[in-house]
Parts: C-alpha cells; sequence; structure tokens
C-alpha cells in the first residue's frame, strides 16, 4: 500500500442544520431495504440483501462487523481494479451512489476477491452518530487484524479517554504501530451526521496513517470540502457513471436470470436506463415473463418514448388496482409518510401499503433518516405524474398535502404542494404567514425557484405573493425587480382584508430596511426598522406566524446600521441581543454575530473578535451560507485584525471570501471598507503608491453614494495621509479640508496624525479625549500620535508616559499596528523599553519587528510559578514550529478551539501575550 501525502486542515466541517424532511425516532418495525440487481465490481441476479448477520459475540464476527456475502454475481473485473488502484493512491476511496447501485456488494466482493492486507468492516446506523460509539465500533473492527500491539492500543481507544476530540488522534496513533497493511470499510457512511465524526474522520483523510486505507460506501457525498481534497489526492471516487453496467456486463446478467435478449436488444436497454442498476432488473423482472423476448424489446425500442417509462408502465400495469390507485394518489408528492399518505388518500393503509412498497424495492425507497418517510423512484413519479387525472381530483390532492403540511409546521413544503395544484390563494396565505422565517433561515432560494413556477400575471395579481419574491430576492442580496415587485404589491393591497393589510405593511417594511441596506443607505435602513413593531403578540394578530423572528431581524439590522454609522454602543446592545440568544442558527443571528465581531475588532479586542469570526464561519459554512451578504463582516474582521497583528500575509484568503461575497451581493460599504482594508495592507507592505491607487479606485466605483460618516472619515483621511507620506502635501490638506471637522475618534485620531505627518501644529488639540478612550484601539492609536507630538514637541517624559499607556492598552490584545505604522515611534519606543515597562514582552516584540532583528532589551528572567502539563509542553513545542492554529490542530486530531485553549494556558504561565514572545520566554527559560 502506497504511503501517501498529506494535506493542511481547514479546520472542522459542521453539518447543515434544517433537515429535508422531518426527523423523528425511526420504528423498529420499519422494513428493511432489500438489495437491487447489481454491485459495480460484480452483477448480482435479484435475490435479497445478503444478511449482515453472524455469531453473536463481542468481537469483529458480530453483525456490525460482517461482510456482506456476494453470491450469483457477474464478473465486471474493471472496477476491482479501479478499486485496488484508488486505494493504494488515496486516504480514502468513496463509493457514492444512490441506493439501487450495488455499492455495498461491490466492495464486499472486492475484498472476498482476496489480497496482502488485512480487512475490517463497520456498518454503520444512527447509533454511531455519538463520537465514542464512532471510534469504538472503529477499534473493534480493526483490532484482530493489525497484530497485537495495535490491538492492545485499540483496546484503549475503546474505553476512550477523557476528551471526545482525542478520539481520531488515538485512533491513528494505533494504526502507526500496525503489522500490515489495513483496509477499513465504513459501510452506509451517509448514516453518520455528527459534525463531530466527520471533523475526526476526515482528520484521518488530511492526515493519512500510511497503514491504513479508508473505503466507505454512501449515498451521498459527505460534508467535507470534496474538491480541494481530490485534487490533494487525498480521497478517491467511484461514482454512479463508474458503477453503469456495460453492454457485456448487462448482457451477462441477462444470461444468468435466462433472458434470451440479442446483443443489440441489450444495448439499447442500457442506452435507455443509463446501466442503472435498478433499471437494469426492471428490464430483467419483465423480460423474463415474456414468451417473445424480441417481440417484448421491439415494443419498448420502438414507440416508446424511453424504456423506462415503459417497464415502469408495464410492470405498474400488473399490479393489483388498488395499489396502483395509491401511488397514483400519493405521487402529489416527493417525500411520503405514512400519516401523510392517509391525509392525502383519505384512507388508513398508507403504513402497511408504504412497507409492502419498500420491501419488494420496485415503486419506493424508504429513507435513511428517522421518521418512517418515503421516496417515491424517480421513473415512477415521472409516469404517475403523467397519466390522465381530473384536474378538481389533482387540485384536492395538493391541498390535502398542503395543509398536512401547514399543520406540522413545514412551510416550504406546503408553498411547494400550494403551487404544484395551482392552489394560489392558499399559496398566497401560506408564504405570507411564514415569510419572514421561510427567508430568514435560509430557505429563500428555494422560495424564488418555487414561485417561479407561478404564471406571472397570477404573481402580479397577488400582492402577497409579490412580497414573498420580493422579500426572497432581498435576502439573497439581489437588487433586480425589487421595486417592481413591491409596487405591484402595493397595487393590490388595497382588495385585502384590514389584517392582511398590516401583515404585508410589516413585511414591506422589512424588505424596503434591506432594499436600503442594499445600497448602502444605512440612515433609511434604521429609519425602516425602527417602523416595525416588536410585539409579538401584535404580530400574531396581523397573522405573522414564527413572529418571535421579526424582533431577530429588526433589532440584527438596527445594531447593522448603528454599527456602521458609528453608534459602537446601541450597536453592542442591539447586536448582543440577538447574537448571543438561544435557538437553532438564522441568518439574522449570523447577521448579527457577524456584526458583532466586527464591532469587536474595532475596539481593538482582537482575540474576542477572533473568537466571535470563527464560530459564525463554522455556523454559516455548515448551513450553506457562506456566501450571503449577513457574514460579510465576519471575514472583514478577520482581514483587519491579522493585519492589526502584523500578520499581513494571513488576511489574503479572508479577503479573497469577502471578495466572493461582493460578486454575488454586494453591500457598498463593505465594499468600500475592503478597498479600505486592501489599501492599508499594501501600505503596510511598504507599498503607499498602490494603497493610493485603491482607495481612489474605491472613489471611483462610489460614484455618486455617500459613505456612512465613519467610513468617509477613514477613507478621506487615509488618502490624504497617503498623499502626505508620498509628497504631496498641498492635496493632502485639500482633501481633509472637503471631510471638514472629524466626528468620530478614529477620523480625530486620522486627522491628528495627518498634522503630524504634515508638520502642522495643533496634533493633540485634534485628538481631544481620545488618549482617555476605555477601547483598546482608540486609546493605542491616540497615545502613539501624542507620544509621536509630544516627542516632537521636546518633553521626552511625556512622550515616554503617553507610550506606556498606549502599550499598556494594546498588548492584552496584541494590537500592534498602531506602533508599527510609525517609523518615527522606533527611538521612543527603545527609551521606554530601557526604562522598563508593564509590557516589556510586548514593548520588545514591536523593536524586533521594527527593527528586524533582535532588541538590545530581554525581559528579566524568572522561573515558572505554575509549570506546563504535558499536553501545554507538546503545545509550546508546536508553537516553535511554522506550523499554523490549523496544522497543528491536525497534527494533533483535535479542533482549532481545543488548541487555542491549551496555548491561552501556555501565554499565562509564561507571562506573555501571544505565540512569539512565548517561544523567546521559553527559550530564556530553557523549555525549548
Amino acid at each position: 500500500m502506497a504511503t501517501r501525502r498529506a494535506a493542511g486542515s481547514s479546520g472542522p466541517v459542521v453539518a447543515g442544520p434544517w433537515p429535508a424532511a422531518p426527523t423523528t425516532p425511526t420504528s423498529p418495525t420499519t422494513p428493511a431495504t432489500p438489495a437491487t440487481a447489481a454491485t459495480a465490481g460484480t452483477a448480482a441476479v435479484p435475490l435479497p440483501h445478503p444478511p449482515r448477520t453472524g455469531p453473536h459475540t463481542d468481537g469483529p464476527t458480530d453483525a456490525e462487523h460482517a461482510v456482506p456475502v456476494a453470491t450469483h454475481v457477474v464478473d465486471r473485473p474493471r472496477l476491482h481494479a479501479r478499486l485496488e488502484r484508488a486505494v493504494a493512491d488515496a486516504a480514502m476511496t468513496l463509493v457514492v451512489g444512490p441506493a439501487g447501485w450495488g455499492k455495498t456488494l461491490l466492495v464486499g466482493s472486492w475484498l472476498a476477491a482476496g489480497g496482502d492486507r488485512g480487512t475490517a468492516w463497520v456498518s454503520l446506523g444512527a447509533g454511531h452518530d455519538e463520537p465514542r460509539a464512532f471510534w469504538a465500533a472503529l477499534a473493534r473492527a480493526v483490532g484482530p487484524t493489525a497484530g497485537p500491539a495495535t490491538a492492545a492500543a485499540l483496546r484503549r481507544v475503546e474505553l476512550g479517554p477523557a476528551d471526545p476530540e482525542e478520539l481520531p488522534g488515538a485512533f491513528a496513533h494505533a494504526l502507526r504501530q500496525a503489522e500490515r497493511p489495513v483496509v477499513l470499510v465504513l459501510d452506509d457512511l451517509h448514516e453518520v451526521t455528527s459534525p463531530a465524526v466527520h471533523a475526526g474522520l476526515r482528520s484521518l483523510v488530511e492526515r493519512p496513517v500510511p497503514s491504513l486505507a479508508l473505503v466507505a460506501t454512501t449515498r451521498h457525498d459527505p460534508p467535507w470540502p470534496r474538491t480541494r481534497l481530490l485534487l490533494a489526492g487525498l480521497v478517491a471516487e467511484v461514482r454512479p457513471d463508474d458503477l453503469a453496467f456495460l453492454d457485456d456486463e448487462a448482457a451477462a446478467l441477462f444470461a444468468q436470470l435466462g433472458v434470451d435478449a440479442a446483443a443489440d436488444h441489450v444495448r439499447e436497454m442500457v442506452a435507455r436506463t443509463g446501466g442503472w442498476a435498478a433499471g437494469m432488473r426492471l428490464a430483467a423482472l419483465d423480460l423474463a415473463t415474456r414468451p417473445d423476448v424480441d417481440a417484448a424489446v421491439a415494443a419498448f425500442s420502438g414507440d416508446a418514448h424511453s424504456v423506462s417509462g415503459y417497464l415502469l408502465d408495464e410492470v405498474l400495469g400488473r399490479q393489483p388496482p388498488e395499489l396502483v390507485t395509491f401511488l397514483e394518489r400519493i405521487s402529489v408528492v416527493d417525500l411520503v409518510s405514512a400519516d401523510l399518505a392517509d391525509a392525502i388518500t383519505g384512507g388508513t393503509d398508507g403504513e402497511a401499503l408504504l412497507a409492502e412498497l419498500s420491501a419488494a424495492h420496485l415503486f419506493v425507497q424508504a429513507l435513511d433518516h428517522p421518521g418512517r418517510w418515503y421516496r417515491l423512484h424517480r421513473l415512477v413519479l415521472d409516469v404517475l405524474r403523467a397519466r390522465p387525472a381530473s384536474r378538481r381530483d389533482r387540485r384536492e390532492r395538493h391541498r390535502r398535502a398542503a395543509d398536512w403540511f401547514r399543520q406540522r409546521g413545514m412551510p416550504l413544503e406546503a408553498l411547494r404542494s400550494a403551487v404544484r395544484g395551482e392552489l394560489w390563494a392558499l399559496a398566497a396565505e401560506v408564504v405570507a404567514a411564514h415569510l419572514a422565517l421561510l427567508v430568514l433561515r435560509g430557505s429563500a432560494d428555494e422560495v424564488i425557484r418555487v414561485l417561479g413556477g407561478i404564471p406571472e400575471p397570477v404573481l402580479l395579481e397577488r400582492p402577497e405573493l409579490a412580497t414573498a419574491l420580493a422579500g426572497a430576492r432581498v435576502a439573497i442580496g439581489a437588487r433586480t425587480q425589487v421595486p417592481s415587485l413591491l409596487a405591484a404589491a402595493r397595487r393590490g393591497a388595497g382588495a385585502l382584508g384590514e389584517r392582511r393589510q398590516q401583515r404585508l405593511a410589516v413585511h414591506h417594511s422589512l424588505i424596503e430596511a434591506a432594499h436600503a441596506r442594499a445600497r448602502g443607505d444605512l440612515d433609511a435602513v434604521a429609519l425602516a426598522f425602527r417602523a416595525v413593531t416588536l410585539d409579538v403578540a401584535t404580530l400574531d394578530r396581523y397573522g405573522v406566524l414564527d413572529a418571535a423572528i421579526v424582533p431577530a431581524v429588526v433589532l440584527a439590522n438596527l445594531g447593522t446600521a448603528e454599527l456602521w454609522t458609528g453608534d459602537l454602543a446601541a450597536a453592542d446592545g442591539h447586536l448582543r441581543e440577538i447574537a448571543d440568544g438561544a435557538g437553532p442558527p438564522t441568518l439574522p443571528r449570523v447577521n448579527a454575530a457577524a456584526h458583532l465581531a466586527l464591532l469587536t475588532c474595532e475596539r481593538g479586542e482582537l482575540d474576542a473578535a477572533e473568537s466571535r469570526v470563527r464560530a459564525v464561519v463554522a455556523t454559516a459554512d455548515a448551513a450553506g451560507w457562506s456566501r450571503m451578504p449577513q457574514v460579510a463582516p465576519a471575514y472583514l474582521a478577520m482581514a483587519r485584525l491579522v493585519l492589526d497583528r502584523d500578520e499581513p500575509g494571513a488576511g489574503g484568503s479572508w479577503l479573497s471570501r469577502l471578495a466572493e461575497v461582493e460578486e454575488v451581493a454586494p453591500e457598498p460599504h463593505v465594499e468600500l471598507a475592503r478597498s479600505l482594508a486592501l489599501a492599508a495592507r499594501q501600505d503596510a507592505a511598504g507599498d503607499p503608491e498602490d494603497a493610493l491607487a485603491r482607495l481612489r479606485a474605491a472613489g471611483a466605483r462610489a460614484g455618486s453614494w455617500t459613505p456612512p460618516r465613519p467610513l468617509a472619515e477613514q477613507w478621506r483621511l487615509g488618502e490624504a495621509d497617503l498623499l502626505a507620506r508620498t509628497g504631496n502635501p498641498d492635496a493632502a490638506r485639500a482633501v481633509a479640508a472637503r471631510l471638514g471637522t472629524p466626528r468620530t475618534d478614529g477620523g480625530r485620531i486620522a486627522a491628528a496624525r495627518l498634522l503630524l505627518h504634515l508638520g502642522d501644529a495643533g496634533v493633540e488639540e485634534a485628538l481631544g479625549d481620545t488618549t482617555a478612550s476605555p477601547l483598546p484601539r482608540v486609546r493605542a492609536g491616540a497615545g502613539v500620535v501624542a507620544a509621536l507630538a509630544a516627542a516632537r514637541a521636546g518633553d521626552p517624559e511625556r512622550a515616554l508616559t503617553l507610550l506606556e499607556d498606549a502599550l499598556l492598552a494594546a498588548a492584552p490584545h496584541g494590537l500592534r499596528r498602531p506602533f508599527l505604522a510609525e517609523p518615527a515611534l522606533a527611538e521612543v519606543l527603545r527609551r521606554r523599553v530601557d526604562l522598563g515597562s508593564g509590557a516589556v514582552g510586548f514593548a520588545v516584540d514591536l523593536l524586533e519587528r521594527r527593527t528586524g532583528g533582535p532588541a538590545d532589551h530581554t525581559p528579566p528572567r524568572r522561573a515558572l510559578a505554575e509549570p506546563l502539563t504535558e499536553r501545554e509542553a507538546t503545545m509550546l513545542r508546536y508553537l516553535a514550529s511554522t506550523l499554523s492554529n490549523p496544522e497543528i490542530a491536525a497534527e494533533l486530531y483535535v479542533s482549532v478551539n481545543t488548541v487555542k485553549s491549551h496555548q491561552r494556558a501556555v501565554y499565562r504561565k509564561l507571562g506573555t501575550s501571544g505565540r512569539r514572545d512565548a517561544v523567546r520566554r521559553a527559550r530564556e527559560l530553557e523549555l525549548l
């Protein structure tokens, strides 16, 4: 088995929180799903699924670890060879495909073919969704195959370390001792949805163990960064296109079934079914009953528009009429449960009929998630929905389905059924009652798709439908059509009753405010949102269901507007109330959390800001919201704080993420803030001309738009300062004069810095009381400028005092940029270090960064009052490396948050505030 290279981890991937269907406990009587026609490595005769049972023991012969037995198969050596190559080259081989493609039997038959390797099998189920159960199952499976030393180590994994996050690392460590290569098969990986389990499993893929090859069968891709892992060579795949039957394989299958079909007939069947195993099985079942195969093939290959439709029609035609009627009636929905089936049909036998159909595996698939939900085969649905039916009967079935979904709190499914049934009044009521919830929990794209099925005249004639489409478009950051849709809704609002008009007015205020935000009109945002009532009881009377989400929308966006317009205290209150609230993720909560991260960064509290950013990004990535405008402030905060820490190289990826959002849903204020961050990055890299060009380009893009005052001051005074430092003082003064007197603390500091660089008087007057600000960024920035002004004025003692105050404000947060941005500060800083400082480690670090070499002064040595633990000592060694936190987490098979927790403990015990300080201090104490 080849040794494979590793790729860096990008942090845990968290599964999305919104299931496609209700998830309630599975009944123990839910029938198992039999196997379909074939595997990819072997093609099976349509027999029941091989049993996964064995003698009941505590060892790997238990059902959990029994390899399926493949019998009556057609050899397909091309796919055995493909698996051999994949296992040799990649850390994980995924065999991916829907039910009916023979994934499990492929892997089972490949293992049965032998090879010089140990093999282990785990059949996954809902019980493996807990990390300890998952890793214990893997340890039990692998232990007997990998040698005594590995088995002993894996028994310790079964017992489990104190911290579940350490399980993947313990498992990997045990496998590194394996005496022979091991292939570990994870059958039905789609059964596992736990983010913690997937994060640990992905760490094994990204940091592969040379003696371990992982193979997983799954009905869908795991929640990992698939493209990156494929490009890195860490994952190989066998997908439905690979599993599809070729002509010679289909001929061999038909021959085994006793079907005498000519080569051209076989080719026709393969072409029409796409080589799908279940489709081939249906063809074989049908043809096996025909006395004249040539005539049967000629019938469907001649005048039928698709062989799949013909086969299903023929098979359906031979079923009991009551069964066919049942299928026709429930075909109005894609997913069905027994209760829903009874609601649609008016019967009481839905449970029994669905179980029978699922066991036959011809028309219905039992879904993998709990709740006894079933999916009709796509081909069956197409045939059934194409059959003639009265419009009245069809609409009634859709109405019953929509009512059932509404009663169970499934508004999107209710809306879909109402639109399919052309029940326009019902669709309008559903979407109007649940609009806020639908578009703010990430379903806006689907709402747009569903409403796209309504004829435009109908849509524009119904105010609530037009409003819903406008709201959904605004939620994804789109501006087109919104004004015209709202105008159409207002024209028709007079025909509604008072209660519906009041509800419509609430929705219009929310949409207009969101549209104003997309235009960058933050004052209009605040004005519109303040017009919306926050009283849930009043909203309930208007018919706004899920009314509690409306105050969340209002307060989160009020906080957003207040932050960008400079009212940080009010913004903090509104944003924190929503961001730190309980409940499932929603876009208002993500919006509030992202802006709170930016606000925290604006204050200069960098560690707290990073913690909030990481949480926002994890939630957004898991929910599929990473390119939503609500997440953009988190990316901006991270790009700013890495520059504040003097880690400019780390900001590129965050600015790229921000650019991706702006491509989809641009907001002018965010675009300008991104330009300012890019300019600051270029200035820090020693290219003020490029920084100036970026600011001027930002002005050209802004056109006639007026930025909020804090952004305008940062932009114009930044441009003026760059002009002053690149030899154009007159232009600098002109730009500053056009802006007028600054109104924000950041603007006052920027104006004072400009005066300092121009050599003009009035620096301390411009600063005002900013040197006494409680905010670390303001206090540090003002202190640096004031210290330089005092030194220039010939008052070194005052300069040193002001600098010490700035250092004490900045050191706990690692806020370096205000000091490093001023070359003239080096001499004052050196004197401050020589005389002593309460933040001497931070000051020495600044000197080293400024001079590019070791400072003349080092902090006094002292022994550690509290020794490092073993884990902290390990962390200290990693801190001395060049690995990033995600890479350290991957090496240790733990989360980034765990790494940070250990790092904070190390910093505290060493009396330092950052990584570089900690490493230097550890070397002084001979700990490294």
